[in-house]
């Protein structure tokens, strides 16, 4: 699993990032342009120290989501602002009640997290950097760049320092001593971890332990891992949810098209209503006028037929379907071959009819396109005079209809 870390500076983003890809046991660094970042299965964002402020509060034993309520009001006192104007994340709390929090200015936040939209990037966690020293027993971890920096002082907990040089200690560093020692809980020496570039600091009455230079791509980011800072209404979105949200516009307009079309359709197919009742009604009463003793009209079209072909047979002329007319019809294939039977039914032809040889039963195909009938041809059967095939023929409704 590919893991991509992106620092957020105190500023915020801009044209470039840092970024540190750790995949399969290695770490590769680098400074680009968003477009140009490593692709990776997960995104963690590493928040600068001076954005995050870390306190301890006393919290009862509620729910999460009452948790989240009075999150924001359990730190009030320790804001210059508007609870609702920041983010609070707190850690597991302790049996004692004691909770670890981290506060972020939300608009801030909300703003950085938008940049990384508009690139198609979603943050999976958010990790601050002062938690990312190592912590040792009785010590205090500080990442000194020469004039300040920031300490890790817990598991989750930190602060940032400046305004200090070699000689002199940050005087948040110094009260920050002096509210240990009163209470019980002062760290017997400070691990100090160099920024590039940064002068080792000799402070009187510290102890101060040289850990070597830091740089946070090749922190571990195990520890402070358990506290991600990506929670309640800034907690990621789930892929599949990230991606619907993503083609939410283009579904919508799906839905349109396919609303529009519906509509369009409903309205043909109602206008097509209309006009055949129209049409049924015309022949109803067409109908009605040529045969006025009719009692019973189902289908006037059918039974238009069916009297107009009466009417002619009772005067003397034969409708075209009648057995004279259609074997006039047929007259053309009957010379193709010799009839073995003929029968004529309900207005069709049936007749048995032996072929020489198979280039007779093609000529046979091919003269039934060009008669105006409705024809069927069964399969042949060879005999021993030639071969045998069985047609049926009628009249199609055109010439029926025809006087």
């Amino acid at each position: 699993m590919s893991i991509l870390h992106i620092y957020v500076p105190e500023a915020g983003f801009g044209a470039s990032c840092d970024w540190a890809l750790r995949a399969a046991g290695t770490v590769q660094l680098g400074t680009v342009d968003w477009d140009q970042l490593p692709p990776a299965n997960q995104i963690v964002l590493i928040l600068a120290a001076s954005r995050v402020l870390f306190t301890q509060v006393q919290l009862p034993a509620v729910g999460q989501n009452k948790m989240r309520e009075i999150l924001a009001f359990a730190v009030e006192d320790k804001l210059l602002t508007e609870p609702d104007k920041v983010h609070t994340v707190a850690s597991a709390r302790k049996p004692n009640g004691e909770t670890a929090v981290a506060i972020i200015d939300k608009a801030w936040l909300r703003q950085q997290l938008a940049f990384l939209r508009k690139y198609g990037l979603q943050a999976d966690k958010m990790l601050a950097e002062t938690l990312l020293p190592p912590l040792e027993n009785n010590a205090w971890s500080l990442v000194w760049n020469g004039q300040g920096g920031f300490i890790r002082s817990g598991m989750q907990a930190g602060f940032v320092v400046d305004g200090g040089d070699a000689q002199t200690p940050p005087m948040a560093l110094t009260l920050a001593l002096d509210e240990a020692c009163a209470g019980n809980t002062a760290p017997e020496r400070i691990l100090i971890y160099q920024a590039p570039g940064a002068s080792t600091p000799n402070w009187p009455g510290i102890k101060c332990d040289l850990r070597g230079n830091w740089t946070w791509q090749n922190a571990d980011t195990t520890s402070a891992a358990a506290f991600n800072l990506l929670q309640g209404e800034f907690a990621p979105q789930s892929k599949a949810r990230a991606w619907t949200q993503q083609w939410r516009p283009a579904f919508a307009l799906i839905g349109v098209i396919v609303a529009v079309h519906f509509l369009a359709t409903l309205g043909d197919w109602i206008q097509l209503k209309r006009e055949h009742h129209r049409l049924q009604s015309a022949m109803v009463t067409t109908f009605k006028q040529a045969f006025p003793e009719a009692a019973a009209i189902v289908d006037p079209a059918l039974q238009m037929r069916r009297n107009l072909a009466d009417l002619q047979r009772a005067r003397g002329i034969p409708e075209n379907s009648d057995f004279l007319p259609l074997l006039a019809q047929a007259a053309p294939l009957l010379r193709q071959g010799h009839i073995q039977s003929l029968q004529y039914t309900h207005d069709q032809l049936t007749f048995d009819l032996l072929l020489s040889d198979a280039a007779q039963l093609d000529d046979l195909r091919q003269q039934l396109h060009t008669l105006p009938l409705r024809s069927e041809i069964g399969a042949p059967n060879a005999t021993t005079a030639g071969t045998k095939v069985r047609l049926s023929l009628g009249m199609n409704l055109a010439m029926r209809a025809q006087p």
